[in-house]
């Protein structure tokens, strides 16, 4: 080591430095793009995001559609004034639209749709007269969460999908009906 001049020595130090200083910058700047905006399907100028998706019950169990109904009973619909009759299931959608453009977008409800392997389809369900969103405006930078119900016929939980048409582009989302959000896209 005597060899080699002093500077020489100290160069791994800068140079350690210098690479921490570049690695904490770029991670930085992965943190701040995905906290900024929500990541999803997009579709004319909105980005979606499904932050839930769960079937819903309509008897004492709360467990949504269930393989028996000897697990659980009917609750008579008048103690539950808008909710699916026994002989459908009901599944709720939570999403978050997010406008990215720099002009205000309009969405509505009926952008959705629940459609079947057959090809039947469904659209949005009363929610019992507590609907706030049938239509709206997303401003340039802002967001809106919307939560949408699906009346289907008992028997119809499988091989579902989710439309989302806006501006002539439609958008696939399997039912995946967890609870938990689904993973996001990009």
């Amino acid at each position: 080591m005597d060899a080699l001049p002093q500077w020489v020595r100290w160069l791994p130090v800068p140079l350690a430095m210098t690479v921490a200083i570049v690695g904490w910058v770029v991670l930085g700047n992965t943190l701040g793009d995905h906290a900024g905006h929500v990541h999803g399907y997009e579709a004319g100028g909105l980005t979606m995001s499904v932050d839930r998706m769960l079937w819903m019950s309509n008897d004492m169990t709360g467990q949504g559609p269930l393989a028996s109904k000897s697990q659980g009973f009917a609750m008579d619909p008048s103690m539950m004034p808008g909710f699916q009759s026994v002989n459908d299931n009901r599944l709720q959608l939570q999403v978050t639209l997010l406008n990215g453009t720099g002009d205000a977008q309009r969405y509505a409800e009926s952008d959705f749709r629940l459609v079947g392997p057959d090809g039947r389809s469904w659209g949005t369900s009363d929610d019992g007269g507590d609907i706030q969103h049938k239509v709206g405006t997303i401003g340039p930078g802002y967001q809106a969460t919307l939560t949408l119900y699906f009346d289907l016929p008992n028997g119809q939980t499988k091989g579902l999908n989710v439309e989302w048409s806006r501006s002539g582009t439609t958008v696939e989302i399997p039912v995946i009906a967890s609870g938990q959000p689904l993973p996001h896209v990009h």
